[in-house]
């Protein structure tokens, strides 16, 4: 065995090691909602000016990055803290039991971090990406790790300033890690077409899922963002992935970072395996289902904010999780092997694209995913399936959200679209 094949080997122990060998009976679900916060004209604010009144009105606890820049408020049910561009707040709840309960614990969260922004002149929207404002230096939070990012990628990380994304967690098992992945890997296309919604940014319409459509090119490394290339055979399969990337940036010891600029196998083959080290530069991957060994979870990423059905991507992405099985079997033998995921892939790029509007891979491609996800929430007996209804009503009208944005822009301007766009708590 080489060197770096027996790091590899002991990093994928380590790895593993850090999931249950099976989920709980009830599975529980968390939810980070980042949202675009724009001021009356529908340009990027800035969310450190939420962050005073936030604390004050709430008596939340402060959030600093290390350098000591105040970044967000923490309370006891949810936190909201500044995302990598100026313009975006996240908000954080779970792990809870089901999506009624993080509904319960969401619900009264936004409220209060939307009245605070109206405080400010400013507004939340239910979108995925800033409809005005174009990515620049000047939108970067200034955190020391967004900074480091800026160095060690180049103007690529600035695309991150202006996206809004939607990401679920749900709690994985050993047992079933691998097969979660590449069925959710596989079900992302699904996922963008009935959830795409950053159709016009910059000012001008333009892919579906924008926010998909510049992320993907953020390092410029293929599938180091959204698409995987194949189906993982295994979790040593998926660690083997990770570090033929860039390593971007580690901390250093004083409290700084480095940017190795290298391959992470290289450090392997010089240093030996690091478990922590590598999880940081696992960090930096950001696959569309993500394996999150710190929590124990998988995180599923590549949907838009929405207005309105704020948990219909939440709703999807745990329905697909807890019937990982049956959905893995139904990609398995509906798209075979490597031509199979090139398929599932190739939908996906068009989903980026066109939205729900794409042509399926496979005859009712979409409805029978959304019957797989169905399912798997009826199993659950929690009362989480009505969650579903706004995408069934999206797949019968063949009417996404970004369709509707493209048409109010369209059709009355982009003050309608913003106003359509905006939360209403």
């Amino acid at each position: 065995m080489s060197r770096l094949d027996a790091a590899i080997a002991t990093l994928t122990s380590a790895f593993v090691a850090r999931f249950p060998e099976r989920a709980g009976r009830v599975r529980s679900v968390g939810r980070e909602a980042e949202l675009p916060l724009i001021d009356t004209a529908g340009r990027a604010g800035d969310s450190a000016r939420l962050w005073p009144t936030l604390l004050r009105v709430t008596g939340a606890a402060p959030v600093h990055d290390p350098s000591g820049l105040l970044i967000g408020a923490e309370a006891p049910r949810w936190f909201c803290l500044a995302e990598v561009g100026r313009g975006t707040v996240e908000i954080g709840v779970g792990p809870r039991r089901s999506i009624v309960e993080l509904e319960r614990d969401f619900a009264p969260a936004l409220r209060t971090i939307d009245a605070v922004a109206r405080g400010a002149g400013y507004r939340l929207l239910g979108y995925g990406i800033q409809p005005r404002t174009p990515p620049g230096p000047a939108m970067l939070t200034p955190k020391a790790r967004y900074e480091a990012l800026a160095g060690a990628i180049g103007q690529g990380w600035l695309r991150w300033t202006v996206t809004a994304s939607d990401q679920t967690h749900v709690d994985i098992g050993r047992d079933e890690l691998v097969r979660a992945m590449n069925a959710l890997n596989g079900c992302s296309g699904a996922l963008i077409a009935l959830c795409a919604n950053s159709a016009v940014y910059g000012g001008r319409p333009g892919a579906a899922a924008g926010r998909e459509a510049l992320s993907a090119r953020v390092t410029g490394e293929p599938f180091r963002n959204g698409a995987v290339p194949r189906r993982f055979a295994d979790p040593e399969d998926y660690v083997r992935w990770t570090v033929g990337f860039r390593t971007l940036v580690l901390p250093d010891r004083r409290g700084g970072f480095t940017e190795p600029g290298v391959p992470f196998a290289d450090r392997l083959i010089r240093r030996g395996p690091d478990l922590e080290e590598w999880l940081y530069h696992e960090h930096y991957l950001w696959p569309s289902a993500r394996p999150r060994a710190r929590l124990g979870t998988l995180e599923v990423r590549p949907a838009c904010q929405q207005p309105g059905a704020t948990f219909a991507a939440t709703a999807l992405s745990l329905g697909w999780v807890e019937a990982n099985g049956d959905v893995a079997a139904y990609l398995d033998q509906t798209f075979p092997g490597a031509s199979g995921w090139r398929k599932l892939m190739g939908y996906r790029r068009r989903a980026v694209s066109a939205g729900i509007c794409s042509d399926e891979p496979a005859p009712d491609f979409l409805a029978t995913l959304v019957e797989l996800s169905a399912e798997g929430l009826r199993r659950r007996n929690l009362g989480e399936n009505a969650f579903l209804d706004p995408i069934r009503e999206r797949l019968e009208r063949r009417e996404g959200p970004a369709d509707r944005a493209r048409r109010l822009l369209r059709e009355r301007g982009m003050a309608a679209l913003i106003g359509g766009l905006t939360l209403r708590t």
